[in-house]
């Protein structure tokens, strides 16, 4: 893929500053880029669209709507968002466009970094290479890291900012041991959100399997929450927002999909699969399993038989 060299036409108010620009990072030879920008209106401008840059791209959102790219997924970012990139990841506008809306962005380059190369940011940092290492390894797993409602890390942005245009003794060790920290922060966070993921995937995988291997039970809410050491009302709640349904349906919903596993085979009649899927009769298997696919059972097997020779 192309690297491109762009020079963004800026029509706003605050401070940029870049190659062309060094300003205080001419001592700071690790930063390519910082700037924070309030843009007043919308404006095309086709160096806006996604592009690479050299370095480690750090986006946090003041105000305003930005609607931006990275590897062709579009993301819509918002007050307090913060959005990271990779060297190698086109990023910009998918419309090539200036949104109205604040925001500062800061552009770190490190001394080596890849897809198969592990991160070094080079002499300036304090972080064990150890560390710099599993930093790297977590910003190449995401493909897309926006970080929402991150105002814990906004602070960062506003004393780089305040170090930078003030340029007092000591403001280069001040910036360097503001962006370790904001890292030491962002893997915090990072290592956070995959621990939750993992939990979150596991209790879905779990309450599946538990649901599955006996479907034809009468499940209790209340005895299923147990299960996970949770009240009703908890055990609802986490279920609604894993699955995007409540318990009761969502348990509906895996007597439907096993349904139509088995209705793929035909040697199963509606009867016996009503009873293995833990329907109380054929009536109400035939009722459920038609709000749920618009359809009845004899029909889908009928439609899937001819589908498939």
């Amino acid at each position: 893929m192309e690297r491109h060299n762009i020079k963004p036409i800026v029509e706003g108010k605050g401070v940029w500053w870049h190659p062309g620009n060094r300003g205080p990072l001419k001592n700071l030879s690790y930063i390519l880029q910082f700037g924070s920008m309030k843009f007043y209106k919308v404006r095309m401008d086709h160096t806006m669209f996604p592009h690479m840059h050299p370095g480690i791209g750090i986006r946090f959102i003041h105000s305003g709507k930005f609607q931006w790219s990275v590897e062709g997924q579009e993301v819509e970012l918002l007050p307090d968002d913060l959005s990271i990139t990779n060297p190698w990841q086109l990023y910009g506008s998918p419309h090539g466009k200036t949104d109205i809306g604040e925001y500062t962005w800061m552009l770190v380059k490190p001394e080596t970094y890849g897809t198969n190369t592990p991160l070094s940011l080079g002499s300036w940092t304090q972080l064990s290479q150890n560390f710099q290492k599993n930093l790297g390894d977590l910003l190449t797993k995401e493909n897309t890291i926006v970080l929402r409602n991150a105002k814990k890390l906004k602070k960062y942005f506003v004393e780089m900012k305040n170090e930078l245009c003030g340029q007092e003794t000591g403001y280069e060790i001040i910036a360097g041991n503001l962006i370790d920290n904001f890292f030491i922060e962002l893997y915090r966070h990072l290592s956070n959100r995959k621990q939750r993921i993992e939990k979150e995937y596991n209790f879905t995988e779990e309450l599946t399997t538990i649901i599955t291997n006996d479907l034809n039970k009468k499940w209790i809410i209340e005895d299923l929450a147990l299960q996970f050491g949770m009240g009703k009302t908890k055990f609802t709640d986490e279920v609604k927002k894993l699955t995007g349904y409540p318990p009761a349906s969502f348990i509906i919903n895996l007597k439907i999909e096993k349904a139509i596993e088995l209705l793929k085979n035909e040697t199963n009649n509606l009867s016996e699969i009503a009873l293995v899927c833990g329907f109380s009769s054929l009536q109400h298997f035939t009722s459920t399993f038609s709000n749920r696919i618009g359809i009845g059972p004899a029909k889908f097997r009928v439609a899937n038989r001819k589908q498939n020779g």
